[in-house]
């Protein structure tokens, strides 16, 4: 496995984030979506006799973590990028999970329909990470909406972890301010000068942009599809859905965030239909229930 992470990451070496990224991919993510991520799934739902989506499964870090808190579900896990899914391969069968998801290797989603699965076939799609590494940006909204067409009326889009385009700072590739709202030729150029990006990569496939809240949901809205986003309407509009981790002493930024977005802001939020999570540096812990299948029909909440 550290053989084909090591190849995955080949040519970043010197980047600062190498070593990182590397400790990442041979576990470490594993530990981190136990602990934080499923958590604050289990504010939505228990998972209980499923059929899950991990879509963009990349290394199945995330796999695992489903796998250990949905017992009773039958789970798929689908990637564009077949060194990923050989190291998610690797993944399961280490932690004994091989036979308790169906994993496919499917094309780059360019429209709705192009996956070969049928409509309404899952309960519950996880995409984390997953956004912000779908290129061209303008094929953005039609991932959501294969996603949206997968999913069965009353089942939940789960988003997370998704850089928020509204801030300036880009905390999940290169660590540079401005870097999300540069055109992509001048990003990419500042960002290997400064010795955060290798040159002749894509800058955008890793990830330096990501989605907005009201980029996820306009093409739903426009589609005439009905929704309710869960965060507002299950959990009290809160940052961190299921709160924050028993016995994890919270930091001063969460503790600031806490006070302007959660005790601040949230009830005139939650009036305006917008979830706190549209407002932090990531998209994170996003529920958006499918109210149904019809377009044109049904309820929708978060109408901002």
């Amino acid at each position: 496995m550290l053989e084909l992470v090591m190849r995955m990451h080949a040519g970043a070496e010197n980047l600062p984030f190498y070593w990182a990224w590397i400790d990442d991919h041979m576990g470490a993510r594993v530990i981190t979506f136990r602990q934080k991520l499923m958590p604050q799934i289990r504010a939505f739902t228990d998972l209980r006799d499923m059929d899950v989506l991990d879509f963009g499964c990349g290394t199945g870090s995330t796999t695992v973590a489903l796998c250990d808190s949905a017992e009773s579900s039958r789970i798929t896990a689908v990637d564009i990028d077949a060194r990923s899914l050989e190291i998610a391969v690797l993944r399961l069968r280490h932690h004994g999970k091989e036979d308790r998801v169906t994993m496919h290797h499917i094309p780059a989603v360019c429209s709705v329909g192009d996956l070969p699965m049928d409509s309404g076939s899952f309960d519950f799609i996880l995409a984390n990470g997953v956004l912000e590494h779908v290129v061209p940006f303008s094929t953005r909204p039609q991932v959501v909406l294969e996603m949206w067409r997968l999913l069965r009326p009353g089942g939940l889009l789960f988003i997370s972890e998704t850089p928020n385009p509204l801030w300036p700072f880009d905390r999940h590739t290169t660590g540079l301010p401005l870097i999300p709202w540069l055109p992509t030729g001048v990003a990419s150029r500042v960002a290997v000068a400064l010795g955060r990006h290798t040159a002749g990569t894509d800058i955008d496939v890793q990830g330096r942009r990501g989605m907005s809240y009201w980029e996820i949901v306009r093409p739903l809205r426009r589609g005439g599809h009905r929704f309710e986003v869960m965060n507002i309407t299950a959990t009290h509009n809160r940052l961190l859905p299921a709160g924050p981790e028993p016995g994890r002493r919270v930091g001063a930024k969460r503790h600031l965030a806490n006070l302007l977005l959660e005790g601040l802001a949230a009830k005139p939020l939650t009036a305006l239909g917008i979830p706190t999570v549209a407002l932090g540096p990531f998209i994170e812990y996003l529920c958006i229930k499918k109210h149904d299948s019809t377009p044109g029909s049904g309820v929708e909440t978060g109408k901002t």
